[in-house]
């Protein structure tokens, strides 16, 4: 069994990921879907629904007063909240434990990067026309979910990476020439798996590409959004020193050296209010 085999292999034994996650993504941009039909769902999940009441109170999402019921929480954070806490509460449980050697990430740095990468790339997508802040919630939370598997692998070749990286390459392209495989890619794979919508999928299988910036506009703000984050050290592990973003349409889109400044900055007001999301069961 090749390499790229035997990754592939682990992929077909990720659990699914949680129905209730998916039945809520489904109907939540419906007009005609209610409240109450939401929280329908949300009731036959107990661990989600804990959890949508703890995020509900806690302090990224500002509300005027603390809830108490899931009839109620529906109501007061409105749909659109509702996704980006369900799809953090339901994304959690793929990130405990440690990531491994590989990366060299502590344990829970992963996730501090991937609810900063979220974060990031929503406050991006309500700054750029036509993109969709709540995908880029979602892409952005799940882009680098491919380093769950891969990181072992990594670390059986790191010395090997390591060196290619010291060459000049990304860490990216070193995951691809010595493994056969980035974990972006194997992360597109993943979610493919789970049947999220083809423009998610994208978003997380290119945010290392070096052509991104000329592709899609959620892969854009999610490549972006991982950038900035990796800049300002969030989460980072050792491939974070070797990432790079290149091009010319982040001027088009707006984004010039001082409004990456306000980004970055605002961000880190944000992870202060989003502290319980770190720690969601």
């Amino acid at each position: 069994m090749s390499r790229v085999d035997e990754i592939l292999s682990l992929v077909k034994h990720i659990p699914a990921f949680p129905k209730v996650a998916q039945q809520v993504m489904a109907v939540v941009d419906r007009p005609e879907t209610r409240a109450a039909d939401l929280a329908d769902i949300i009731k036959y999940d107990q661990a989600i629904t804990a959890n949508v009441l703890k995020i509900c109170n806690a302090a990224y999402f500002g509300l005027p007063r603390k809830v108490s019921s899931l009839d109620e929480a529906v109501v007061i954070i409105g749909q659109d909240i509702l996704k980006d806490i369900i799809i953090t509460s339901s994304s959690a449980r793929f990130y405990r434990g440690a990531v491994g050697a590989g990366y060299q990430l502590e344990q829970g740095d992963l996730w501090k990067h991937s609810v900063a990468c979220a974060i990031m790339a929503k406050l991006i997508a309500v700054r750029v026309e036509g993109a969709d802040p709540g995908d880029a919630f979602t892409a952005g939370l799940l882009h680098d979910i491919g380093k769950r598997i891969l990181s072992s692998f990594v670390a059986d070749d790191f010395s090997r990476i390591v060196d290619l990286v010291d060459s000049g390459v990304s860490f990216s392209e070193a995951e691809n020439e010595v493994i056969g495989m980035t974990h972006a890619e194997l992360g597109g794979r993943i979610m493919d798996k789970w049947k999220f919508p083809e423009e998610i999928v994208a978003a997380v299988r290119r945010h290392h590409d070096d052509d991104v910036l000329a592709g899609d506009l959620l892969s854009v703000v999610v490549a972006l959004a991982n950038s900035l984050v990796i800049s300002m050290g969030i989460g980072v592990g050792v491939d974070g020193l070797a990432t790079r973003m290149r091009g010319e349409r982040l001027k088009e889109l707006g984004f010039d050296d001082r409004a990456l400044d306000l980004l970055m900055a605002e961000l880190v007001t944000e992870m202060e209010k989003a502290e319980d999301l770190l720690h969601i069961d």
